[in-house]
Parts: C-alpha cells; sequence; structure tokens
C-alpha cells in the first residue's frame, strides 16, 4: 500500500512508505508519519488526512539548486522593496516591544506557551484550544491576526494561514476560529500568530489590563454622576 505527496513542482507522487527529506537534514530515508494520527502512513487509512509537501525524486535536485540561489541571492533587494528590508527606527522598536508587551501580559495572560525551542525565543506557540482564548480576547480587544502558522508539537510546520485565503475580510475573526475548529480534535498541534494591536488600545491599556474589563473607549458620564461632581 502506498501513499501520496505533494512535490512543490506541482504535482503528487507515489511513495511507498519512507522518503528522503534533505531539507529536514536527513541522509537516509525516514518514515512518512501521519501528522494528525501520528502513526505512519502506512498504517491505517489516511485518505482525509493532511499530505505532507515534499519534492518528488525527480525533482529533489531541483529544489535543493532553488534553495541554494535562494540563500545566495537573498541580500539581493528587488527594486521597490526597499522600504520593507529597512531596519525599524527608534520609534518603530519602541512601539514593537510595547505591542509584544502587551500581547504576553493582556492577551497571553494565564495561557500556556508551548514553544519548547522549536521556534524563534519570543514566538508564543498554544493549543488550539487556548489560540480559540486568544483569538476571543483577540476580538475584545480589537487586535486582528494577520496571519496563523500551525506546528506539530515536535516543531513540523503544517501550514500558515490567512484571512484572505477564504475571502474572509480582515477585520473579520470567524476565519481564526474555523482554523482552530479545524484542529481542535488533533493531538500535539501548535497554533502561532503574528497580531496588529491598534494605538489606541496600547494607549488606553495598561500591560497588566485584564483583557475583559478593557475599555477601548471612554464612556460619557451620565446625568447623576455629573450632578453628584
Amino acid at each position: 500500500m502506498s501513499h501520496r505527496h505533494a512535490c512543490d513542482a506541482g504535482h503528487y507522487w507515489n511513495c511507498e512508505g519512507t522518503a528522503l527529506r534533505p531539507l529536514m537534514g536527513d541522509t537516509e530515508p525516514s518514515v512518512c508519519m501521519c501528522i494528525r494520527h501520528r502513526v505512519p502512513l502506512e498504517v491505517g487509512d489516511h485518505s482525509e488526512c493532511s499530505i505532507e509537501l515534499l519534492a518528488c525524486p525527480e525533482h529533489r535536485e531541483e529544489q535543493r539548486r532553488r534553495m541554494e540561489e535562494a540563500s545566495e541571492s537573498e541580500t539581493n533587494i528587488p527594486e521597490g522593496w526597499e522600504p520593507l528590508f529597512r531596519p525599524r527606527t527608534e520609534a518603530e522598536n519602541r512601539k514593537f516591544e510595547e505591542e509584544h508587551r502587551f500581547m504576553e501580559e493582556v492577551v497571553y495572560a494565564g495561557l500556556e506557551n508551548i514553544n519548547t525551542g522549536f521556534d524563534a525565543r519570543g514566538i508564543f506557540h498554544f493549543s488550539p484550544t487556548d489560540f480559540g482564548k486568544v483569538i476571543d480576547r483577540c476580538e475584545l480587544l480589537k487586535v486582528h491576526p494577520n496571519g496563523i502558522e500551525v506546528f506539530a508539537t515536535d516543531g513540523g510546520f503544517i501550514e500558515c494561514v490567512f484571512a484572505m485565503d477564504d475571502g474572509s475580510p480582515v477585520d473579520d475573526f470567524e476565519w481564526a476560529r474555523r482554523l482552530v475548529k479545524r484542529y481542535i480534535s488533533i493531538p500535539h498541534i501548535t497554533m502561532s500568530a503574528s497580531f496588529s494591536v491598534p494605538d489606541s488600545v496600547l494607549k488606553s491599556s495598561g500591560p497588566s489590563t485584564d483583557p475583559s474589563q478593557v475599555v477601548t473607549s471612554p464612556e460619557e458620564p451620565n446625568a447623576e454622576d455629573a450632578q453628584a461632581k
């Protein structure tokens, strides 16, 4: 019995149970595992499970060559893209640090960071259940996820999803909840995201604020309060 992989050259190919993964540092073929069930793909029915993106033997050398060329030319910035690669200003660095502190101390408060070192330090990863709580808090605070990355807990990358992938508006949160629902019953999954934090939220909410108590626009006092003053 064989299973399929998706080649980045744009086709599927059949595998007999083991495959070479040179981009992972392998020099010998390794067993193909189902990310969802954590068993070899040759054990059981995995026709409804995710398909691993892996270069086929015919295109493996071409993939390696493209990776080397990309590495050699990574400092060559395309014309017109310079602003994307320029160093952040001091003001931008301060805002970045404020956003990071706000997310850690407000949005992520009380939730377990399960980044065990497979991703860069400072990037928070959560179980799908906890990530659902992150999304609920973000909606309350009007903090929007830019893109969501899904990993296996051993560090294996699964996918990156954006609102635009299913046509959702960027200020909608349901696309993120649909992604959480897709992985909620799958073990050994982590979810992480980058977020856009409005300036108004940073100004109106200190880092220690309980997300359930955040007020993004001050309310007018009622008549009785005004008279009492």
